[in-house]
Formats: structure tokens, sequence, C-alpha cells
């Protein structure tokens, strides 16, 4: 894989990794140690994610996943922060990637994924 896309796909998924444990710790009332777990969490996701993105998974349901994390990544970063930088006055802009484009995105990138890995697969 190219070295800009790998880099640029750990990032994404170090960042939406920390914004959602953030979230998901302040609703368990951590804040005070929230930041510094949710960093290790993201940083634990980030180190598992680096070494599979080499290459593309060889199974279709690896090529799946794939998929999945790498598009559930984009849609969530995109509907996290796209309507704060679009529209700041709108208090609830960031639920649209919490609640649509991230959990799409992963919808669509499995779907995609999955079909890629059963169309790359070779006969036996």
């Amino acid at each position: 894989m190219n070295p800009v896309l790998r880099v640029t796909v750990l990032l994404m998924t170090f960042f939406g990794t920390y914004v959602l444990s953030v979230i998901i710790l302040m609703i368990l009332s951590l804040e005070s140690a929230g930041q510094v777990l949710a960093l290790l969490i993201a940083l634990a996701v980030a180190f598992m994610v680096w070494p599979h993105t080499r290459e593309m998974p060889r199974s279709a349901l690896g090529a799946a996943g794939y998929g999945a994390a790498i598009l559930g990544s984009i849609g969530f970063v995109a509907g996290f922060f796209g309507p704060m930088l679009l529209a700041p006055e709108a208090n609830q802009g960031p639920l649209l990637g919490i609640f649509i484009t991230g959990p799409g995105g992963a919808l669509l990138g499995a779907v995609a994924g999955l079909v890629y890995g059963l169309r790359r697969r070779t006969p036996d």
C-alpha cells in the first residue's frame, strides 16, 4: 500500500478511536482519567492497525473488516468534524458522525471489502 495512504489510514483510525473513547469515557463519568485512558486506547488500536496496512488481507472476511475500518473511520471523521467546520452554530452537528456517517461508512466498507475479497479469490 502507498506509504501516504498507510499513514492517512493510521491517523484517521487513531483520531476516530480517540474521539469515540473520550465520548464513551465522558458518558461513564471518567473525565479526569478519561483523556489519558482514551489516548492509551487510541495508541493501542493504532499499533494493532499499522502492521495490517502493508497489504490487503487474503481472506474475504479480512477484506470486509479492513474496508469497514477504513470507510468507517473516514465517515466518522468527516461526519463528526465536517459540521463543526461548515456550520459551527449547529450544536448537534457531531452527532452526524457518531450515528450516521460513521456506522454507514463501516457498513458500506464491509460490503465493499467483502465484494473485493470475493472477487479477488482464485478458484481452487
